[in-house]
């Protein structure tokens, strides 16, 4: 049975929900079926971002240019075909994007713009059609004005914004973790067959019951009759030209694209980035622009603001309180963590180095910290959106063009802002400079408001001294991150920001010892005797091999691992892999400064070539081969960690090995055990702490471990860190063993496309062992 005339823009809307919903599973998901083929340095993951805004862009503009040449009809039926679009290449997707791209490793993978044009090329299609669903559904109804037409485009925006914050909200915290990235897919695909069926089914009735004329001010379907027939707004001349919006929408977008980079760098330092947080971040983020969108459609349907100049007059207040309130709750929150007695939980956690996860901290951690940042900013986004689209929408015949032109220019700054922030803001300014320098665009905004008459120039002038102030209390780089760390003073820790990472290494108040944090988040510390379990995990695989000669260490951290699997004289090469391009300078600023003769040497030996590349990445797409390869140490619930804790990564490291070389992992859960142990038949085991793994026989000959450990060049290497590696490997020699060959799997296991660990946030999704 056809859907009723009057509730067919409802049933639009709630389509538009779902089809919201399913386009962020997607980049999700998709985002990281693509990793494996870009690898996962922030790089990478700009490109591939890039890629998504091109073809969104594409789509808004051919979407906008089609919907007003098209009837009614017409748009819907253009709407049913994109979903169907959309679905088919989901349901191909995971061959596409994992298969082919990743897995028969066909397409170059060494020159970024040749990735970039690959990667964009193939996400194309669906970025494509989900562009131009927009401005094609703008023109499936009419209603009685150009006020109500404006309205109903804030109101698709909106309802296409939530069902985005909900998608990424539910991805991440249900879908993934219940079905894995494969299989979560097949829901997205559902949704947009639903949102086709539906739409076609609206298009059907309408078509048959030939109703829906004109409808003086009740909204009407279809009709290839006098497309531009509505009244157009009052005033509307009065706005603002078309090309003063254009430069708006662009700057719009570089701002919003280069403020939500910002964020998400302060939020994931502060709450400790785990495998969750980019979803809990982005549904935030959409959801306030969602309720900001809906809040600035109530607000032009109120009289008041039916006057053009008072909805221009609120645009710009808008744009202009956002950027204010950017940089003073920056400014405040920085300056009063740690000096305010109630927040002083906070001011604790961010100086400890493990993320805590309970429900009522993160309230504060993942709930109140990150919505006072961003909630009321990206509320005023929304906000301006409706405001915008009530001014510049005052053609019915221009509607679509209007809407994906618009949005087209607004992608094109965002990417602009993606790259600008990627290889210029954090590398050369840092994120406090690239803060104030986007806060200042809001000058440009009092100007326009004096120049429109909006405010007298006294208002001006007391609007742009405020704006100086709340720029002048966001403390310079050093003090911004010395603080979002936990640190009463500069002097306490080592720091370096670019492109890649915040790198830290926090000091003691005696100045003598440190812990090295990446991203918030604590990984190992120094000196090296002081955390030896790293030089353990690093020196244990050399000692057991016959002969090392070329040796790979994933991670550098505080270079523990490495200053462990550089024992051997017989090691004539050690490739490290790290996606944090700073780690390096960190630490040779951390020895310089105290005067770790132990670092220094590890940095300066000459067989140490470090590579600043995912290094599962560079394993897969380099020649070489290797007689020990070696991850270090990473937290499960960390970003990206199912990518080293994998199946497939347990063999492409296996098939990376030279005869009888050996492969070796930290050893957090069951999971990571059962997995490693259904790839290779050889297994010696710590505990615990540490697997190594063979496609030949491990001889555990302790006599000849102990002969290698006391050899003159391998007690000169580790007695400089002050560690007797006899002593450290005859303490765990009781808790090693080799275990017999598996016969199958055992348990569950983490794969590429189910990493279960990764996601495992609550105690009773972890496997134990």
């Amino acid at each position: 049975m056809p859907i009723s005339t009057s509730r067919q823009p409802l049933v639009v809307l709630l389509l538009f929900f779902l089809s919201g919903f399913a386009a962020l599973l997607y980049q999700v998901i998709w985002q990281r079926l693509l990793v494996f083929y870009t690898g996962s340095d922030t790089v990478s993951i700009s490109l591939i971002v890039s890629a998504f805004m091109t073809g969104l862009g594409i789509g808004y503009l051919a979407g906008g240019r089609l919907a007003d040449r098209s009837t009614s009809t017409q748009n819907l039926r253009y709407f049913v075909l994109a979903e169907l679009g959309i679905m088919v290449f989901a349901l191909f997707s995971k061959a596409i994007l994992y298969d082919f791209l990743y897995q028969s490793n066909q397409l170059p993978t060494d020159k970024p713009l040749l990735v970039y044009v690959i990667v964009f090329g193939i996400v194309l299609l669906p970025t494509f059609l989900m562009g131009v669903s927009l401005p094609v559904l703008s023109r499936t109804f009419r209603f009685g004005d150009m006020a109500q037409q404006a309205r109903y485009i804030s109101l698709l925006y909106f309802i296409n914004t939530l069902g985005a914050a909900v998608g990424a909200f539910v991805t991440g915290f249900l879908l993934v973790r219940r079905l894995g990235f494969d299989n979560a897919i097949f829901i997205g695909a559902a949704l947009n067959g639903l949102c086709a069926v539906c739409a076609w089914d609206i298009g059907r009735g309408a078509t048959r019951e030939k109703a829906l004329g004109d409808g003086g001010g009740s909204e009407t379907l279809a009709s290839s009759h006098a497309p531009d027939a509505l009244s157009p707004s009052p005033h509307a001349p009065h706005t603002l030209p078309l090309t003063t919006w254009s430069v708006q929408y662009a700057v719009s977008g570089f701002a919003a694209l280069s403020l939500e980079l910002i964020w998400f760098r302060v939020l994931e330092t502060l709450i400790k980035s785990v495998s969750l947080t980019f979803a809990i971040l982005l549904a935030i983020y959409l959801g306030s622009m969602a309720v900001g969108t809906v809040a600035g459609t109530w607000l032009t349907s109120r009289s008041v603001y039916q006057s053009v100049v008072r909805r221009e007059r609120a645009f710009l207040l808008a744009q202009l309180v956002l950027y204010g309130y950017t940089a003073l709750s920056v400014g405040v929150f920085v300056n009063a963590i740690g000096r305010v007695p109630g927040l002083q939980f906070l001011w604790d956690y961010f100086a400890s180095g493990e993320p805590v996860l309970s429900p009522r901290f993160s309230l504060f951690t993942y709930g109140a910290v990150p919505i006072f940042l961003l909630g009321i900013p990206t509320f005023l986004m929304g906000l301006s959106f409706s405001l915008s689209q009530s001014l510049i929408q005052d053609n019915y015949a221009q509607i679509g063009r209007r809407v994906g032109w618009l949005q087209f220019i607004n992608i094109v700054g965002s990417a602009v802002g993606a790259w600008a922030v990627t290889w210029v803001g954090f590398a050369y300014l840092g994120t406090s400079l690239l803060l104030k320098y986007i806060v200042a665009l809001s000058f440009g905004y009092v100007v326009l408001l004096l120049l429109r008459r909006h405010i007298s120039a006294s208002v001006a002038g007391g609007l742009a001294v405020a704006l100086g102030l709340f720029i002048w209390i966001i403390p310079d780089n050093a003090q911004f991150w010395q603080r979002l760390n936990g640190l009463e003073k500069t002097s306490d820790f080592v720091f370096d920001e670019n492109e890649s990472a915040v790198s830290v290494i926090k000091m003691t108040p005696d100045q003598k010892m440190g812990i090295v944090f990446v991203n918030g988040l604590g990984q190992s510390g120094l000196p090296y005797h002081y955390d030896a379990v790293h030089t353990l995990l690093g020196a244990l695989p050399v000692m057991m091999h016959p002969d090392p000669k070329h040796v790979a260490v994933i991670g550098l951290g505080s270079a523990g691992t490495v200053n462990g699997i550089a024992g051997r004289l017989e090691t004539r090469r050690i490739d490290c892999f790290e996606i944090a391009s700073n780690q390096e300078k960190v630490l040779a600023d951390y020895a310089g400064r105290v005067g770790d003769t132990a670092v220094n040497a590890v940095l300066r030996d000459r067989r140490l070539k470090m590579i600043f590349r995912d290094g599962r990445y560079a394993i897969r797409n380099g020649a070489a081969r290797y007689d020990v390869i070696e991850a270090d140490a990473l937290r499960p619930l960390s970003a990206y960690s199912g990518n080293v804790y994998s199946r497939e990564y347990f063999e492409l490291v296996r098939d990376r090995l030279r005869p009888g070389g050996l492969a070796v992992t930290w050893c957090p859960t069951g999971r990571v055990f059962n997995t490693f142990r259904a790839v290779f038949p050889y297994v010696a085991y710590c505990d615990k702490l540490v697997l190594i793994g063979s496609n030949q026989p491990i001889q555990l000959d302790w006599k000849a471990i102990e002969q290698r450990a006391k050899a003159d060049f391998s007690r000169r290497h580790y007695n400089r860190s002050g560690i007797d590696i006899w002593s450290l490997l005859d303490h765990y020699r009781p808790h090693i063993r080799l275990l017999p060959r598996a016969t199958g799997v055992q348990g569950e296991i983490n794969t590429d496309l189910f990493p279960k660990d990764e996601y495992s946030i609550r105690v009773k999704d972890r496997i134990d062992f």
